[in-house]
């Protein structure tokens, strides 16, 4: 083998992997937010979300860049563990697509009939149609050209590698032998980035001879095993949203692969009777079964344990304290996309404006002492996080509904900052004088404006009710102090400290109702 053929197979390579990036990066832009609308509609069982990720990550090509997305959309808020894990579960089912295209096409036709047409007809429809959703299938379509032109070219390289390989020597005998096949197919899936696409190279190379039947499966089991590198990678330093699923993702599957290791022997036997027996012509349409089953045993065996699984997740990554002053929805994860990062941003808000409400409601149980100087600082510092994290969205690229969101976002940061200024101004003023600026009536009806139970149903009439409430008690108790202070029966200095608490309290409502109405 010259330096010539190590050069072809070299560029097989890249662009086998160039074709799989423009194919999930087409697609996935084509998507845009029509895939945040589709997941939340499908994914309210355990069998739709199955499908929902079996069909996302089968027009996609790529379970990594899914499973990537879900942990945006569950940073957001978007997407309950249980939902996304099942979309997990039905994307790993999904690259089995990648296996059978390579095993059924793009192994057995003329590479050059399929493969140069699609990268002709996708570029010229990205010249022709720019900044359009047209223009992004276009990518797509060439990625899958160029998928094909690198595949055929890794299957010519495969062939002059043959005859200089020991194959024999390949063979796998022992637990050893097993294991080191797994841990090819770990470190090859890790280092490509795509599991889609390190099969895609174990079934050309196994075509050609370089692998044994169960070499071959071994190496797919491990690359199962080693596509959960990219959702571990992407949750370091994440939110426990985030680092829940990608522990799903590894415990699922850690335990498919433990166990079809266990089985390897009947569950190639089985996958070679189904494709037409151990010959070399026939172990890639074999692989690709073994790797059908592998990933329907995953299925199988997650639909036993989810829900224990899930607790125990969630007792290893603990959400932060609602007062605490870490985020619970914001991370690298979900800034890339718009759409996840304002959703994100506007959970922080509504926990920032549910710490503020309960500091609110202990002042008005004459209870100000149970609000610590700690709370108050975690509270800015959650701030600081927000402001800081809607900030960098403004660098993304925005659409105009989102320009609008984040613009929002920007005014409901003035009105936290605010009712922050208002919380310090109650903290600050005596017990007593607190008390005294709020009578019986008033006091009643702030406690049932903010309380929590209902507000989440109360239409923007009702907060509109309770404001107006508000405003008029504020009003009447302001002229009953205005009179006293006429008749000699209040100091005016006592008068004004009591009539600007008023005002504050109404002041607070008012941002209240702003936040909740413009949420």
């Amino acid at each position: 083998m010259s330096f010539a053929d190590l050069a072809i197979a070299l560029g097989g390579l890249g662009l086998l992997l160039l074709g799989m990036q423009m194919l999930t990066d087409g697609l996935r832009a084509a998507a845009g937010s029509h895939l945040q609308s589709f997941l939340e509609r499908t994914t309210q069982t355990r069998l739709r979300a199955a499908i929902s990720g079996f069909t996302v990550t089968a027009i996609v090509q790529s379970s990594s860049a899914v499973v990537v997305a879900l942990l945006g959309f569950t940073n957001a808020g978007m997407l309950k563990l249980r939902q996304a894990a099942w979309v997990v579960f039905g994307s790993n089912v999904g690259t089995t697509m990648t296996a059978w295209i390579v095993a059924l096409i793009g192994l057995k036709l003329n590479i050059a009939v399929i493969a140069w047409p699609l990268i002709g007809l996708g570029m010229l429809t990205r010249l022709v149609k720019q900044n359009s959703i047209a223009a992004h299938i276009g990518t797509a379509v060439a990625g899958f050209g160029v998928l094909f032109v690198g595949l055929d070219t890794l299957r010519e390289a495969f062939t002059q590698l043959v005859p200089l390989l020991p194959v024999a020597q390949l063979e796998v005998s022992g637990v050893g032998g097993v294991l080191l096949a797994v841990l090819a197919g770990v470190i090859l899936t890790a280092l490509v980035q795509s599991s889609s696409a390190a099969l895609a190279i174990v079934l050309t190379a196994s075509a050609t001879g370089v692998f044994s039947p169960l070499a071959g499966a071994a190496v797919v089991i491990g690359a199962n095993i080693g596509t959960t590198v990219t959702a571990l990678l992407a949750a370091i330093g994440a939110t426990a949203h985030a680092k829940r699923l990608a522990a799903v993702h590894v415990v699922m599957n850690a335990l498919t692969g433990a166990v079809a290791l266990l089985l390897l022997v009947p569950l190639w036997w089985v996958s070679a009777w189904l494709s037409g027996g151990n010959d070399v012509a026939n172990i890639s349409a074999g692989l690709a079964v073994f790797h059908t089953l592998f990933n329907l045993l995953g299925l199988g065996l997650m639909r036993l344990i989810d829900n224990r699984l899930f607790s125990r997740v969630e007792s290893w990554y603990k959400l932060p304290p609602i007062r605490s002053g870490q985020p619970r929805f914001l991370d690298k994860t979900v800034l890339q996309v718009p759409a996840m990062g304002i959703a994100a941003a506007q959970q922080e808000q509504q926990r920032v404006l549910r710490q503020y409400i309960m500091r609110l409601r202990t002042f008005l149980r004459d209870s100000s002492d149970d609000v610590s100087h700690a709370e108050d600082i975690a509270t800015g510092e959650l701030l600081e996080h927000i402001y800081r994290y809607i900030s960098k969205l403004g660098e993304q690229n925005l659409t105009g509904a989102e320009a609008l969101a984040l613009a929002q976002l920007h005014s409901n940061h003035g009105r936290l900052v605010d009712l922050r200024q208002l919380v310090e101004a109650f903290k600050a003023a005596s017990p007593e004088l607190l008390d005294a600026s709020l009578n019986h009536q008033w006091r009643a009806q702030l406690l049932a404006f903010l309380n929590g139970a209902d507000m989440a149903t109360r239409s923007e009439a009702e907060w509109q009710q309770g404001v107006q409430q508000i405003q008029q008690s504020r009003q009447q108790q302001r002229q009953q102090w205005l009179q006293q202070i006429a008749a000699d029966q209040l100091a005016p200095t006592r008068g004004a400290q009591l009539v600007q608490l008023a005002s504050k309290w109404e002041r607070s409502a008012e941002l209240v109702k702003a936040l909740q109405v413009g949420s």
